[in-house]
């Protein structure tokens, strides 16, 4: 099955600019056919945004997993001035990311690839991609459990309906300490933190 959450090499990567507000501030960004949310800002990734914007301690280093043409670690890193790393499979999705970034200025890192290497953050924040079923989702959560330092956390945005108590339930499952922090337009925001060393 085909989905945003891979290359897709007969894609028409043809640009064009997307813009949308948040925050007060107003960003233009690069696009294009068969990445997610292709035509602006979705729903679920403006609820995550708006409560780590307005519940989230800010962090230095940031994990944007799944980051898509990089507007959740581009809103973030303008807001807190931290450093992001972006990580996505999907090629034309990290090519945008990386444009995006320098047009802001934003200290950044673009990975492609569908795993995460050796480095450990103080938070992830991720948009799963439920196309891809919960297979690849609940290992994106386990290797992001593994890639928290202790007392950082994990931010997810996902409809109830698609599975977010079952989420909750994994990510516990993992050792983290997990709360849902917003519901909104049938949106859950969560965060799953990593117990500090004793």
């Amino acid at each position: 099955m085909s989905h945003y959450y891979q290359t897709d090499p007969n894609l028409d990567t043809t640009e064009f600019p997307i813009t949308f507000e948040i925050d007060n501030r107003t960003f233009t960004l690069n696009s294009s056919a068969g990445v997610f949310s292709k035509e602006g800002l979705d729903t679920g990734s403006r609820i995550l945004v708006e409560t780590l914007l307005e519940k989230a301690k800010p962090v230095t280093d940031l994990l944007d997993l799944g980051c898509g043409i990089g507007v959740i670690g581009l809103i973030l890193a303008t807001a807190w001035n931290c450093r992001i790393t972006g990580i996505d499979p999907n090629g034309q999705a990290c090519h945008l990311a990386s444009k995006n970034y320098a047009k802001y200025n934003v200290q950044a890192t673009v990975l492609e690839q569908d795993h995460l290497d050796d480095q450990d953050y103080p938070m992830i924040v991720l948009n799963p991609p439920i196309r891809t079923g919960k297979q690849v989702i609940y290992s994106l959560f386990e290797q992001s459990a593994a890639h928290l330092l202790p007392g950082g956390s994990l931010w997810i945005v996902i409809r109830k309906q698609h599975g977010a108590q079952s989420a909750m339930d994994k990510l516990r499952e993992l050792g983290l300490e997990t709360n849902r922090v917003t519901r909104d337009k049938g949106f859950w925001v969560i965060e799953a933190r990593k117990p500090e060393a004793r």
